[in-house]
């Protein structure tokens, strides 16, 4: 008992001796001598108090002394061998043991030396050397299997190993003794009883034992409360911890056995980076760097959990021996949100397609791809007609969702030659790859063939709700490179130039790019910006057309119409510029110069006569407008009731809801509405009935079929019986014959206005009839031929 005692603290104070810093680990390292000397010592001189030779035996005091000496010198030393940490582990364990069974049998002989017997005593030396061996080799195998006695298999190995090298040294070196009774052989006097060496042997053996323990009991709590503070810190901080000494597992928490799926015992003392971190860099176990992003081995992840590691290393001190401390973070969630970051920076988060800026990347990568091969590179834009309608009619959720919907089958098209992007709006751009296709006329086959895909895939209706269908089409530009551009730039702006072509004609279609369409884009360009001098230099000016009471050809009222006379491109006709000012929104600050100078001419005559003025659909779009009349009436000083603006139809469809309100809003300033060409529009019914419309223009293009069509004179007389049914006057535009008022006058139209009682002409040649006191009355005449016939090109 008192041996495995003493031997089972002595190997708590070795593995404790096995860490530290070099002064604590010689302490520790005598303690541990002293327990495991004094043990051994006395376990040996309590078997000698229960040998009985039958004669008086005593121990001399000084070899006794010396033989406790002799234990606690070879075990220290012994241990101290075993615990050297190099490229010689075994060698280091096994000398150890040699050095601890060696002593032993030192220790035991001396011991036996100081028994003093009236005989002589004498050995079996075979037995003797027998005894020292297998001493020797017992302590050499205990230091062996205990190692660094970091865990309780290590320890008990030692424990009992040590033990049985005690014990088998012991009594087999008892068996060697003999001894011969001899009355002659002298007894010194001063001899240790036995009574006396039970005591002292007591005393030493339950001192030293006892001081070992506490000591080590202290020190193992110490450091128990220092690894669960670390461990707590580590789970607060949601972070796994695992410690190392020599590249084994002391320790980790819990955060780490989470994580990894394992139990505690079964990673203890295992090579840390061997077995969970086996791709780290070399630069990141030699600790010259001390982060490194890699894989943590795990048995149900075959291509093992991503993990950021940190690895910081703390010196030996009075507690522990160095120790390397790795901090390890679950990445997969930052992997997660960085692979959705990278998505959205890719691609359209409405459509799920790419966008503009990775679709560019994507399209200098072609072109330099194309470069090389000398195949060549198609790129289309593509544009949804009648998308705004759309929005304007169901609302922006219903756009995007059927943004949403054409993305997904736009997606189903995708492939290593097709790649398509949204960049902007409903407008969508395709690059296409011609991998086999070597020669323009085969890259406009697969473009055709790619095209008509898309064209299909979007005709088909999107459900808005259970009630409506939305119908969309696309329009179509195609380019290639690098025919038809020199660069990605290039390239992209002439496939936009023909998609704005198939538009322009109706859409549903696809256009290859030519090279008249750039000179088109080109005068527009032109045109544009000579048309934003002409508003600065003054250039834009107003000519006035009578509109007459059909009966005696009175004037009532005048149209201004816009013109503008270009000092490099001559007379530019309206239907030229206005759609050019529309798409540029010059059209707003140009409807609001024609509005008010025709209400400062208007206001400055004589005879109160109407002046109407045309809105353009873009102005009818705007809330501000209701103020912008509004305001304009005061400054001129013009009598609402003499203002009548003139819309058409198809204006009002854009946004019916809108119109609506804006137009109501003028109404109530005592503004007239007028219905411009009428009968050209898309429901010209449900039109009359929802706004507020005081008077209805026929279009002349029923006027001038008047006479040989049948039709025309039938639409007519339908709808003058209609605006006197619904108390609305009439007037019809384009009258140039007599043959054309007659019918007219017979048929009730009490309004007109043409060429037959006046062409477009600045005010100046009608001061007769605006100042009628200044001048002489004369019966209106008809106005000179001028160019540009047809009152439909003269319209703002």
């Amino acid at each position: 008992m008192i041996c495995l005692g003493g031997i089972h603290t002595a190997f708590n104070l070795y593995a404790r001796a096995c860490m530290g810093r070099l002064q604590q680990r010689f302490a520790w390292l005598f303690l541990t001598g002293v327990v495991t000397g004094s043990a051994i010592w006395a376990t040996h001189f309590i078997a000698m108090l229960s040998y009985d030779p039958v004669l008086p035996v005593g121990y001399e005091p000084v070899l006794t002394a010396i033989s406790l000496l002799i234990a606690i010198a070879a075990t220290t030393v012994g241990f101290a061998i075993a615990s050297i940490a190099g490229p010689h582990l075994l060698l280091s364990r096994l000398v150890g043991g040699l050095v601890v069974g060696l002593g032993i049998s030192a220790m035991h002989f001396t011991g036996m030396s100081a028994m003093s017997v009236p005989g002589v005593i004498s050995w079996h030396m075979d037995i003797v050397i027998a005894a020292i061996l297998l001493g020797a080799v017992f302590g050499m195998v205990s230091l062996w299997l205990a190692g660094s006695a970091r865990t309780m298999r290590q320890k008990l190995w030692g424990k009992a190993n040590l033990t049985i090298a005690v014990a088998t040294m012991h009594f087999s070196a008892m068996g060697a003794l003999i001894i011969t009774p001899d009355p002659t052989v002298p007894v010194p006097p001063q001899l240790i009883s036995q009574t006396y060496l039970a005591v002292g042997v007591a005393v030493v053996a339950v001192l030293m034992i006892a001081i070992g323990f506490v000591t080590a009991m202290v020190d193992r709590q110490l450091r128990d409360h220092v690894s669960n503070r670390m461990r707590i810190l580590g789970d607060s901080a949601i972070e796994a911890l695992v410690l190392t000494q020599h590249g084994k597992i002391i320790d980790t928490n819990d955060s780490f056995l989470k994580l990894s799926g394992a139990k505690q015992h079964e990673v203890m003392d295992q090579d840390f980076l061997a077995t969970w971190l086996p791709d780290t860099p070399q630069a990141f176990r030699n600790g010259d760097i001390h982060y490194v992003e890699t894989l943590l081995c795990l048995d149900d992840e075959e291509d093992g959990l991503p993990v950021e590691v940190i690895r910081r290393e703390i010196p030996a001190d009075e507690i522990s021996d160095d120790t390397v401390i790795y901090g390890l973070r679950d990445l997969r969630e930052r992997y997660a949100a960085e692979k959705h970051i990278r998505f959205l920076a890719e691609h359209d988060s409405l459509t799920q397609l790419l966008n503009r800026t990775t679709f560019n990347d994507r399209l200098g990568e072609a072109l330099a791809e194309s470069d090389e091969t000398g195949i060549p590179v198609t790129v289309m834009c593509l544009d949804f007609d009648h998308f705004k309608e759309l929005n304007d009619s169901f609302g922006h959720i219903a756009g995007d969702h059927a943004l949403r919907e054409l993305g997904k089958r736009l997606g189903k098209l995708l492939s290593d030659d097709v790649t398509i992007a949204r960049v902007g709006g409903d407008e969508f751009v395709v690059l296409l790859h011609h991998q086999n296709r070597t020669n323009l006329k085969q890259a406009n086959v697969h473009a055709q063939e790619i095209a008509q895909k898309i064209l299909d895939s979007v005709a088909i209706p999107i459900f808005i709700n259970e009630e409506n269908r939305a119908k969309l089409s696309a329009s179509i530009g195609v380019a290639h490179y690098p025919t038809d551009g020199e660069d990605a730039e290039s390239v992209l702006f002439h496939a936009d130039l023909a998609m704005y072509r198939v538009k322009q004609s109706g859409g549903n279609d696809m256009v290859f790019y030519s090279s008249e369409m750039d000179e088109e884009y080109r005068f527009k360009r032109q045109l544009s910006s000579n048309l934003r001098k002409a508003m600065d230099n003054g250039q834009l000016e107003l000519y006035y057309q009578p509109q007459c009471h059909a009966d005696n050809q009175e004037i009532y009222a005048f149209e201004a119409l816009l013109r503008w006379t270009d000092p490099e491109m001559g007379s530019i006709p309206p239907n030229r510029f206005i759609p050019i000012a529309e798409e540029t929104d010059l059209i707003v600050p140009i409807g609001e110069w024609v509005l008010r100078t025709a209400c400062y001419e208007a206001a400055s005559w004589e005879k109160p006569l109407g002046i109407g003025v045309n809105l353009s659909a873009v102005q009818l779009q705007k809330h501000e407008l209701p103020d912008v009349v509004a305001s304009i009436l005061i400054e001129t000083g013009l009598d609402p009731k003499r203002l009548e603006l003139e819309v058409t139809e198809t204006a009002l469809i854009h946004n019916p809801a809108r119109s609506m309100k804006i137009l109501s809003d003028i109404k109530k300033l005592g503004v007239r509405i007028a219905m411009d060409d009428f009968g050209t529009g898309y429901s010209s019914l449900a039109t009359l009935q929802n706004f507020p419309v005081d008077r209805i223009k026929i279009d002349q293009s029923f006027v001038n079929k008047v006479v040989a069509n049948e039709q025309a004179c039938a639409i007519i007389r339908a709808v003058i019986n209609l605006s006197r049914d619904l108390s609305l006057d009439v007037i019809a535009e384009g009258v140039e014959t007599d043959e054309q008022a007659a019918f007219l006058a017979n048929h009730a139209c009490n309004s007109v206005q043409g060429y037959k009682y006046g062409h477009p002409l600045p005010i100046s040649e009608y001061q007769h009839v605006v100042h009628p006191a200044a001048t002489e009355p004369q019966t209106p005449q008809t106005a000179p031929n001028v160019a540009n016939r047809g009152s439909g090109f003269e319209k703002v």
